[in-house]
């Protein structure tokens, strides 16, 4: 019987140990995934604010601080892998005063001389339309109004002086209808001017051609060796190809109303792009 009991108890031993083995083992590349995960997660950039400029939030903390060299993140320190690795890829490309703005949001910015360089200039762009009225009926008026027929218009809101900053909000034109396109804050003591000498190009078919000269810096619009096609609207936009005497296509442009010019290959693939001022 004391054998039996022994024998018993051994056997439900061995059952236990057994029982410890069963099933599958733990999964390393399971655990991995999850790390991998969790890694993935801590190192996802996040999402390029979005700012209501019509709220009070941006009235007490941005109409009403000094933000010159940054605001919510943006810092005038931080070059493209910066803020990409902030805030995501950029999400077009605009005007800013006639140079390229980067959109990330509801920031543009301007790399000062290259991409790896910090950026010279940041701006707060609307979410949604805002007119210029409705801009001024929350803010109140501003201390100065640089409004033109066209080119970067912009007043100034600078109430209270010697306190470090001002603001300049542009818009697309000088009626109270027109719509804001940015916002940015300048030192106290920055001077504006903006008379007409200073006003963007407007592009029209009549000065294209010219538009494509000043982006190339040449006179590239010759007629010896090339044929140019008569360019054709859509949107806002010129388009028109160039060819060589023998009909083979050699590249193309897109001129936008505001300046912006886009070149590209015989195959479409954009060369380059950029502002051009035919008033310099």
């Amino acid at each position: 019987m004391k054998y039996k009991f022994l024998f018993i108890i051994a056997t439900i031993l061995l059952l236990s140990g057994c029982s410890i083995t069963i099933g599958d083992p733990p999964n390393k590349n399971n655990h991995n995934k999850s790390s991998q995960s969790k890694n993935n997660n801590n190192n996802k950039s996040e999402s390029a604010p979005k700012i209501d400029i019509l709220s009070q939030d941006f009235s007490d903390h941005y109409m009403n601080e000094n933000h010159v060299t940054g605001y919510k993140g943006m810092m005038k320190t931080m070059n493209k892998e910066n803020i990409e690795s902030k805030f995501g890829q950029e999400e077009d490309v605009r005007n800013f005063l006639g140079r390229e703005g980067h959109v990330y949001g509801s920031f543009m910015v301007m790399y000062y001389l290259s991409e790896g360089r910090p950026v010279e200039q940041f701006s707060v762009v609307p979410t949604d339309h805002v007119t210029y009225k409705e801009f001024i009926d929350f803010h109140g008026e501003p201390a100065q109004d640089l409004r033109t027929g066209q080119g970067h218009s912009f007043v100034i809101y600078n109430n209270t002086p010697n306190n470090g900053y001002q603001i300049a909000v542009y818009t697309n034109g000088n009626d109270d209808n027109d719509n804001i396109q940015y916002i940015m804050q300048y030192p106290d003591d920055f001077e504006f001017v903006n008379s007409s000498e200073n006003q963007n190009t407007v592009i029209t078919r009549d000065n294209v051609f010219d538009a494509v000269e000043a982006f190339e810096g040449i006179d590239k619009v010759d007629t010896d060796e090339t044929v140019w096609k008569e360019p054709e609207k859509q949107g806002d936009k010129f388009g028109f190809s160039y060819t060589s005497k023998e009909g083979e296509l050699l590249g193309s442009y897109n001129v936008s109303e505001d300046g912006y010019v886009e070149s590209f290959d015989e195959k479409g693939k954009k060369i380059r792009a950029g502002y051009i001022n035919l008033n310099n």
